[in-house]
């Protein structure tokens, strides 16, 4: 497809997408969170919850959504073109925006943005971790890419450059390209650095050595941590003087700390406090809270330690494949919203009663808590239309569980 075909189709994606976002249900979905929310740009449902009493519907909100590489499979692109070329890039975004909002019936709004995930990659890559790409799966990093093999190698490493080191030719790249096709009433979202600095540190040090660094030599883990933690800050003002002082309604969150890695087993709630907390907390500080705290893992005997970092959390979430829903919803204690995101068996479950009491037992254990319902668990390897409709059908009885579970609140 030549370059004047795709920029027609891109511009017929842009007509529809804009269309939808003015649509009632669309005004109906944006009423289910606050009037400024700031969705993650790793997925638009990353949003931080609403209390109930400041909205018409009171029922907990649903998200719902897929990585990638599960919506690759589906509607049927290349993932590694996806990532590196920015006019696919952006016709996809808008395709796959556009078959979420027509078919998952959740509440995640349409907006007029376009975010730029260059892959979880995207972080290490500035300390010149190698980005591995493939046709079958997400942009990765190994632990043979480790840049710190050995810990005399942290002295040589040097702070990123805003637009030469790793990723960052490619996202002024795309930035600039898709800047030039974008109507007026739409905004771009330049990559935001979202990981964690643990996470980070994994990548450039290697798991297994960083975990065998801080039993051998803590004083080293933490000059890799500050490393880190000084580098995104540096990011983010870099950024912030790169993109000037335009507001863009419903932007993408800048201050969130996302990484799989924080969790039990791999760290204690003692290592985590000692190596992994305090730069957590002070980035909180940099940037005057933390919108999204997230890993994938079990972080439920974290909760009493994430409770003190010091400015305020957008929100967090439990993952029942790895977390204690009950024991982490209590301890949070209302401190922090959440998510609850049931697992794979949880949405594929055949049987409709099976389902209805889940959700109401999770409702039970959330009741007078600020939290929604994601649905990013279930990810089919070879995603198909079937597996829209067990999206559907699990959406459809959590909603209505969700309305029932208020009328006999009400009574």
């Amino acid at each position: 497809m030549g370059y004047s075909e795709i920029k027609d189709e891109i511009k017929k994606l842009f007509y529809q997408v804009a269309e939808l976002a003015e649509s009632p249900e669309n005004q109906r979905r944006k009423q289910m969170w606050d009037s400024e929310f700031s969705p993650e740009e790793y997925g638009p449902g990353l949003i931080a919850p609403f209390p109930a009493n400041k909205r018409k519907e009171k029922r907990p909100p649903i998200t719902a959504d897929w990585d990638r590489l599960q919506w690759s499979r589906l509607l049927h692109f290349d993932i590694k073109k996806y990532y590196t070329d920015a006019l696919y890039y952006l016709k996809w975004t808008l395709a796959t925006d556009i078959y979420r909002f027509r078919n998952f019936p959740d509440d995640t709004p349409l907006v007029k943005t376009i975010p730029l995930f260059l892959g979880v990659a995207f972080e290490p890559s500035l300390f010149e971790v190698p980005v591995v790409y493939s046709s079958t799966r997400e942009p990765l990093f190994t632990s043979e890419g480790a840049v710190v093999k050995k810990r005399s190698n942290l002295a040589k490493i040097k702070a990123p450059d805003f637009f030469k080191s790793g990723l960052m030719p490619l996202a002024h790249k795309f930035y600039q390209e898709i800047n030039e096709l974008v109507p007026k009433n739409f905004s771009v979202i330049f990559p935001v650095w979202i990981r964690g600095p643990f996470g980070v540190a994994c990548a450039m040090r290697s798991m297994q050595d960083l975990l065998i660094d801080m039993i051998e030599e803590p004083k080293f883990v933490h000059e890799l941590m500050r490393f880190i933690t000084d580098s995104r800050k540096e990011y983010t003002r870099e950024s912030r003087k790169f993109l000037g002082d335009v507001k863009v309604a419903n932007s993408c969150s800048e201050n969130s700390l996302a990484n799989d890695e924080v969790s039990i087993p791999i760290v204690s709630p003692q290592l985590y406090e000692e190596f992994i907390f305090p730069y957590e907390n002070e980035l909180s500080e940099f940037y005057g809270g933390v919108n999204w705290w997230h890993s994938c893992g079990n972080k439920t005997p974290l909760v009493s330690v994430i409770k003190k970092i010091s400015r305020p959390i957008g929100f967090m979430d439990f993952a029942l494949w790895a977390d204690d829903l009950q024991r982490g919803a209590r301890n949070l204690g209302g401190a922090i919203p959440f998510h609850v995101r049931p697992s794979s068996g949880d949405i594929s479950e055949r049987s409709e009663e099976i389902i209805k009491n889940h959700v109401q037992g999770i409702m039970c254990i959330c009741q007078g808590q600020n939290f929604a319902f994601r649905l990013d668990g279930f990810e089919p390897s070879d995603a198909k239309e079937e597996d829209v409709d067990t999206m559907k059908r699990y959406l459809s009885i959590a909603k209505k569980v969700g309305e029932e579970n208020l009328e006999y609140a009400d009574d």
